[in-house]
């Protein structure tokens, strides 16, 4: 019988594949309703078996300053006797593919304990998260020309919207997200900080940063507090918000900072005076452009290169793309179907995500045998990407 793969024909098609996210992740997505209600969503389907499933989220990222569609892949589950099948592959495609034609989105992306298996797929890991933990006690004293605040969530969004641009990767939140986190994460408290002076680009008044903290036992007494999201636009900013933090509860022993909230490097090694941190890896997010041309033209680039180079890029399968791209004053042009020439710069599908995130410069990747072409056009393009750093704050 064949196993087909779709949009889930009904609520009980949708519980099948619910019953497969307990198989994979012990649970099912929280707030799935909210999820399935402003996402996309593929099952596999093989009679009235559901053999597996995933959800697929639109909205835009920052990468090179300018927000570009793209959306998240989540919840992927397939069922244990069918693994090795192909099956993930095949809702991913069907999903990404909904992602691109239904709502423009140009790149996708996903977290992942699997990156060899998304690389098959032409997909690359741009940056890998970590979690961070610190002792309250250790922290250095915060500045005195800074007060603690209760934000609104406005308040948030707006330095959040100043900040995100500076990073390859952050989401510009759409509607349904904030109250969707609200929703799974109980018992939040958001906390910010404002300075007497403004820096550039603020107004006086705004958010110098915010964390939204929970707080969990802590063995063998009181408390930790765990920052969920941390947003802060200066080092100075940084002590301030940490005793903000601290002081959630007279009975803080530890500041846990959840996998991804803070980038990689984190700025904590510029801002304490003991760091006595502990660091805990996770897993890395991947990412794959769906439309080249789309996705290079939407992006930001550095002003100052300008110019024009070949690129051909390799699928999975072998199957080669060329593209003619021009550029001048931190815009792209990319045409497709241009004949390669001796100014060819030739990247695997995966390679070309990474780079793009700002997470492996061409010529490193050159050194790994991930790319091929002249140095000069290598230097080229990393020149052209150089700027903000791989760095994706959010969980789904």
């Amino acid at each position: 019988m064949e196993t087909r793969v779709r949009t889930a024909a009904d609520d009980a098609e949708f519980q099948g594949y619910l019953a497969q996210t307990r198989h994979a992740f012990g649970k099912v997505p929280y707030d799935h309703a909210t999820l399935r209600t402003h996402g996309v969503t593929a099952v596999a389907v093989r009679g009235a078996e559901v053999l597996g499933g995933g959800l697929f989220l639109p909205f835009a990222q920052h990468f090179g300053g300018r927000a570009v569609p793209s959306g998240g892949v989540a919840w992927l589950a397939v069922a244990p006797w069918k693994r090795g099948a192909g099956l993930a592959r095949r809702l991913t495609e069907e999903g990404t593919d909904r992602l691109c034609h239904e709502h423009g989105a140009a790149v996708a992306c996903a977290w992942t304990p699997a990156p060899g298996m998304y690389r098959r797929w032409g997909w690359e890991a741009a940056a890998v998260a970590s979690s961070y933990a610190l002792n309250p006690a250790e922290l250095p004293a915060s500045a005195p020309d800074f007060e603690t605040v209760l934000p609104d969530e406005v308040a948030c969004a707006r330095l959040r919207r100043r900040l995100a641009p500076g990073w390859n990767g952050p989401l510009h939140r759409p509607a349904w997200w904030q109250g969707w986190k609200q929703r799974v994460t109980q018992g939040t408290l958001t906390l910010g900080v404002r300075r007497e002076g403004a820096p550039d680009g603020a107004e006086p008044g705004d958010l110098a940063g915010y964390a939204t903290v929970t707080v969990e036992p802590h063995q063998p007494w009181g408390v930790a507090a765990v920052v969920h999201d941390f947003w802060h636009d200066g080092l100075d900013a940084l002590p301030a918000l940490l005793a903000a933090v601290s002081a959630r509860s007279p009975q803080v022993r530890e500041i846990r900072f959840r996998r991804s909230v803070l980038p990689r490097p984190s700025a904590l090694q510029w801002a304490l005076d003991q760091y006595a941190v502990r660091e805990d890896g996770w897993y890395p997010w991947v990412l794959r452009l769906l439309d080249v041309s789309r996705a290079l033209e939407a992006r930001g680039w550095d002003p100052q290169p300008r110019g024009g180079v070949g690129l051909e890029v390799v699928s999975p399968e072998g199957k080669s793309a060329p593209y003619a791209l021009t550029f001048e004053e931190g815009l792209m042009h990319a045409q497709r179907g241009s004949h390669p020439s001796a100014r060819t710069v030739r990247l695997p599908s995966a390679t070309l995500a990474a780079w793009y995130a700002g997470g492996l410069p061409l010529r490193q990747a050159a050194r790994l045998g991930m790319a091929e072409g002249d140095g000069r056009d290598l230097a080229l393009l990393d020149a052209l990407a150089a700027g903000p750093a791989p760095w994706l704050p959010e969980s789904f």
